[in-house]
C-alpha cells in the first residue's frame, strides 16, 4: 500500500497505479485461498472429528461466503 501511495505522490501514470493495484488484489486473494485451505485442513477437519459437525459446517459456509465477498 505504501509503494502504492508513493507512486501516486510521484505522479506515476495511472496505468502503472492501477496495474500494482491489481497485483496487491491478486496477492491477497492467493492468501485468502491459503488462510481457507488452512481452515479447512485443522479447523474444519477438527471440528467435525471432535466438535459439532452442523455448527462447523456452518462457520466453513460463513467464512467461504466471507472469501468470496472480498473485493
Amino acid at each position: 500500500m505504501q509503494a502504492i501511495d508513493r507512486m501516486v505522490d510521484e505522479d506515476v501514470p495511472c496505468e502503472d497505479i492501477l496495474a500494482q493495484i491489481n497485483a496487491v488484489k491478486s496477492a491477497l486473494h492467493k492468501v485468502g485461498q491459503v488462510v481457507l485451505e488452512g481452515h479447512i485442513q485443522h479447523c474444519v477437519r477438527d471440528g467435525i472429528e471432535h466438535g459439532d459437525a452442523d455448527q462447523t459446517i456452518a462457520q466453513f459456509t460463513k467464512a467461504v461466503e466471507r472469501f468470496a465477498n472480498m473485493k
